[in-house]
């Protein structure tokens, strides 16, 4: 697993204590390893997670001491896993961990490299327009018909994740992944998974800022396109097969 963590003090123990539990139970889960990175948070987010890692071996902190933003951390914490396949979560609590058995499924039915979750999102009226409609430019840009473009939960192939040069920062992660695994040729499976409503701490997003980022970022991921059809960026390699 691999997470970004900012400002999260009030719900991150639970959290990742649930994220344990269910991992050492789960009968289809024979070793884990969870990454999380503290991206600078001005509380006690990284005390918190400091105390969890030394009591509990298979989580890992990484630290940074200024805040880098979602993208930044969460490339940290992807390039820090060492284990075959890596689920992709927030801290936030808003998809909870049970949706692994959900992606599961998807990957033994397909024998895909990479399962995205799609969500009925939990959140306001404008931010799932957002989500949205920079969704349905990223499917004609793509020319796929994915629902949940910027879905953040996935699970996808280890190596081939890390392998990827991921650009973005802010909160435009979660499209690059999704972005970066087509340019790949990887064929992704869609599972329908559970999002619930944030309960804790307070959302890193600003919503005039991000959107315009957003805008931004799919009208370069549009023309980066354009630009691998003329031939003047490289194609990037078709990864094929599964760890």
């Amino acid at each position: 697993m691999a997470a970004p963590a900012y400002n999260e003090e009030a719900g991150i123990r639970e959290v990742v204590n649930s994220w344990i539990g269910f991992l050492r139970k789960s009968s289809d889960v024979h070793d884990f390893e969870i990454v999380v990175c503290n991206d600078g948070s001005d509380d006690n987010t990284g005390e918190i997670l400091r105390e969890l890692a030394n009591a509990n071996p298979e989580l890992r902190l990484v630290d940074f001491k200024q805040n880098q933003g979602a993208a930044v951390a969460l490339t940290a914490a992807i390039k820090a896993t060492l284990l075959d396949w890596v689920m992709l979560i927030d801290s936030d609590g808003q998809f909870p961990i049970e949706n692994l058995s959900l992606l599961l499924p998807g990957l033994r039915r397909d024998g895909t490299s990479a399962v995205i979750g799609t969500r009925k999102k939990k959140d306001s009226t404008f931010r799932r327009f957002g989500t949205w409609s920079s969704g349905v430019v990223c499917n004609l840009v793509y020319g796929t018909r994915l629902k949940d473009f910027n879905s953040a939960c996935k699970l996808v192939s280890g190596p081939l994740l890390r392998s990827l040069n991921f650009e973005a920062k802010g909160m435009n992660s979660s499209t690059e992944i999704t972005g970066k695994l087509l340019e790949a040729e990887i064929d992704i499976v869609q599972v329908e998974i559970l999002h619930r409503p944030r309960t804790s701490g307070t959302s890193s997003i600003r919503l005039v800022r991000d959107a315009s980022h957003r805008l931004l970022f799919v009208c370069y991921l549009a023309f980066r396109r354009l630009l691998i059809r003329l031939g003047i960026l490289q194609q990037p390699l078709k990864q094929t097969g599964c760890p």
